[in-house]
């Protein structure tokens, strides 16, 4: 199961990159979206002391953050409620 996690991990890392190279306005995009996705992190972990949802904050998530940002963090908020269950 590890293997296929880590599949997923770099195909996604090499389709970013992918769209970040052949973009015209690739790196800029990549550092807004990056932005976006450290920006929702901290707002719901800010928001966590109201509603008691946070994300673990550590050299993983954070990377997930910055490459896939805002949709990574949906998705780590998806897989939090489907791991609690």
């Amino acid at each position: 199961m590890n293997g296929f996690f880590i599949t997923a991990a770099i195909v996604a890392v090499i389709c970013v990159i992918w769209w970040t190279v052949k973009s015209e306005k690739g790196a800029t995009s990549f550092a807004l979206s990056a932005l976006q996705g450290i920006a929702a992190m901290c707002a719901v972990n800010l928001t966590g002391l109201v509603t008691g949802v946070t994300l673990a904050v550590n050299w993983y998530t954070i990377a997930t953050f910055i490459v896939l940002g805002l949709p990574g963090v949906i998705g780590a908020l998806v897989l939090k409620f489907i791991m609690a269950v």
